[in-house]
């Protein structure tokens, strides 16, 4: 019929050897259908040609000569723009000799992959009316190339419907998001509404198809395994050619990731607020330990004392000591400090400690200790070695929802057994204390071991767990200069090693009669900084019994009003957190008058990043509250001495 298409079939073997080929395509390309070929049996090949002046072949099979005035592409599976027959010429580079007198013309070619016994590939071919309508042929399928590549290059799933509701595009990123393949799902309902909520989404659905589209809207949808997807959903109505409405497209932007690194910030806004609760509370209850402590020092230098009433006073003195580890304890989490190191008896802190790791295991766990009755000395931060605890605790609880055991143990080694290189020649000179921390947990997979120490690293589920507490006892353990090793089996449990390096045993005090004369006395005038009350008349009057003159303000601006009017002092002894102007303000204006001037600082508060840089480096000297007599003493004749000396 005039005007109708004419379109011809040719099937091709892998060589590119015509097999059969219809009427119209014989026509069209001038092969004889009934034509036999050579003596290979086949029939005339397919030739296409380039303008590029080179030979080209293809893996497919299908021979590419050259030719001029025709521009044709040679990947299989898109379409080319024209079809030669295949008659061998003397020169190969030059023009093609179209057989049985067959005029050239402009024809649009197509070859596809077929797998059908022989036959290889199918062709088709249509003649093309014009050049330019050939260029806009060629025009827009490159478009649609980078179209396609651009939906499947995708970040975001992409797809669309058609009016009955069923999909027609789904692109890569769909089908990692969801779980089905574009094979899968083409031509089907639209899977991802689960059936309670279809009748919302038909009306949705009719809204969008109507003409209305939607931005931004969050929402759930199911995949193929059951489970839901956080999403954020951008949909539109899709049109034809002529602007009437044949379906609807879709952008799901996946919100999972998104979710976690919220939960990730708010966890972490959230562990910031209690750390800052804790140190408030820290620096309040530190002061009045700082006044119960010092008031027993005073008594303990009471030569009428009796013995029982030294034992009570004592015993006071303990009390407080375990009272201040409850407040590190309290800031184990969600601070950053200065490492304070002290000689630490490890057996005796576990024995202490003992109560609180079993609050954190829960009823199920049982906690086991074996520790010798010999004291086992390190110098480590009490309080981070309590982190230490807590997070390895934390973790054994995890690992035992069903209960189980943790057990402690300690034990004194000449060298870190199974290391090499420069750890074992850095440490092998010196003995070791060893902590075993043993549980009988799940144990922690051969292919998670390398990684447990990385920092933001966790198995746990979503909001269980921060990466970190790993992580900070490598770096506490590393800190202290020592050395932490795992072992751990699937199914049957893991036991850390602890290492730190042994210390010597302090001294004991002599008791009442060498109380005093142990303690550097002084003569110096110091100017005591301290806001509350109670703090400041009981530092005031350990340095009064010491020897010192002392001088008090109640804040930082009262104490540089009185140097700035000429008091003259040898020392400061000034607290970090007061209202109107703190410590660390207050050093800062003083050395810009007096720069010889010593200052020491105390707190509370046991996150003072403020001053950590200058502590660590010997720049500033620091006193942590509660201030014992004999700290004191021993730190303000230090600072004192050092300072008259330079």
């Amino acid at each position: 019929m005039p005007g109708e298409m004419q379109v011809g079939v040719c099937l091709l073997d892998a060589s590119g050897r015509v097999l059969e080929l219809d009427p119209v395509f014989a026509a069209l390309s001038g092969l004889d259908a009934r034509d036999e070929g050579e003596e290979d049996g086949g029939r005339q090949g397919v030739r296409v040609s380039t303008t590029q002046g080179v030979r080209v072949s293809t893996t497919q099979g299908v021979r590419v000569s050259t030719t001029q005035g025709v521009r044709v592409s040679t990947t299989l599976g898109i379409r080319l723009d024209t079809l030669l027959p295949w008659s061998p010429t003397p020169d190969p580079h030059g023009p093609v000799q179209a057989c049985k007198s067959t005029p050239l013309g402009l024809f649009e070619l197509c070859v596809r992959p077929m797998v059908l016994r022989e036959v290889a590939y199918v062709a088709t071919l249509k003649p093309v009316h014009s050049l330019a309508e050939l260029e806009l042929r060629r025009e827009l399928r490159s478009l649609r190339q980078t179209f396609d590549s651009f939906i499947e290059a995708s970040p975001v799933a992409i797809l669309t419907l058609d009016l009955d509701k069923r999909v027609s595009l789904w692109n890569r990123t769909a089908e990692r998001v969801f779980g089905w393949t574009a094979e899968e799902i083409i031509g089907q309902p639209y899977p991802l509404v689960p059936p309670e909520e279809w009748s919302s989404f038909e009306a949705l659905y009719e809204r969008v198809i109507g003409g209305e589209g939607f931005s931004g809207v969050d929402g759930l949808r199911r995949c193929k395994d059951g489970s839901f997807v956080d999403l954020r959903m951008y949909t539109a109505p899709m049109r034809d050619i002529d602007g009437e409405v044949i379906g609807a497209m879709a952008l799901l932007e996946d919100l999972r990731e998104q979710r976690r690194l919220e939960e990730r910030i708010r966890h972490s806004q959230k562990m910031e607020a209690v750390g800052r609760l804790a140190g408030g509370i820290a620096h309040d209850f530190n002061n009045l330990l700082t006044v119960i402590v010092g008031m027993c020092d005073l008594l303990g230098l009471d030569h009428d004392l009796s013995s029982s009433a030294l034992e009570r006073v004592e015993e006071i003195q303990r009390v407080s000591e375990s009272a201040r580890g409850l407040v590190a304890q309290l800031m184990t989490f969600s601070r950053r400090q200065v490492m304070r190191m002290r000689l630490l008896d490890l057996n005796a802190h576990l024995r202490e400690s003992a109560r609180m790791v079993k609050r954190l295991l829960g009823e199920g766990v049982a906690l086991g200790l074996e520790l010798p009755d010999a004291p086992v000395w390190v110098r480590v931060d009490p309080a981070q070695f309590d982190q230490i605890l807590v997070n390895l605790a934390v973790n054994a609880g995890d690992a035992m929802p069903r209960g189980g055991e943790l057990g402690f143990r300690t034990t004194i080694v000449e060298q870190p057994e199974g290391l090499g290189g420069g750890a074992a020649s850095e440490h092998s000179e010196r003995r070791f204390a060893r902590l075993e921390v043993r549980d009988t947990g799940v144990g922690i997979p051969a292919d998670v071991l390398p990684h447990i120490f990385d920092p933001f690293f966790t198995t746990k589920a979503l909001g269980t767990g921060t990466g970190l507490g790993l992580a900070n006892v490598y770096g506490i353990v590393q800190q202290s200069g020592g050395i932490v090793e795992v072992e751990s089996e699937p199914q049957r449990g893991t036991c850390f090693h602890i290492y730190l390096p042994l210390a010597e045993a302090p001294r004991r005090a002599a008791r009442v009669e060498g109380r005093r004369a142990s303690l550097p006395p002084g003569h110096e005038r110091i100017l005591l900084v301290e806001d509350n009350d109670a703090v400041r008349k009981s530092t005031a009057r350990l340095l009064g019994t010491l020897g010192y003159e002392v001088e008090v303000a109640r804040d930082g601006a009262e104490a540089l009003e009185r140097v700035s009017a000429g008091l003259r002092v040898n020392m400061v002894l000034t607290d970090l957190s007061m209202p109107r102007m703190g410590g660390a303000e207050l050093a800062k204006q003083l050395r810009a008058q007096v720069p010889e001037l010593p200052i020491v600082f105390m707190s509370g508060n046991l996150d003072v990043a403020e001053l950590k840089a200058e502590v660590e480096a010997g720049r500033a000297t620091f006193l942590q509250k509660p201030v014992s007599l004999r700290v004191l003493a021993k730190t303000t004749r230090e600072v004192l001495d050092r300072n008259a000396a330079a």
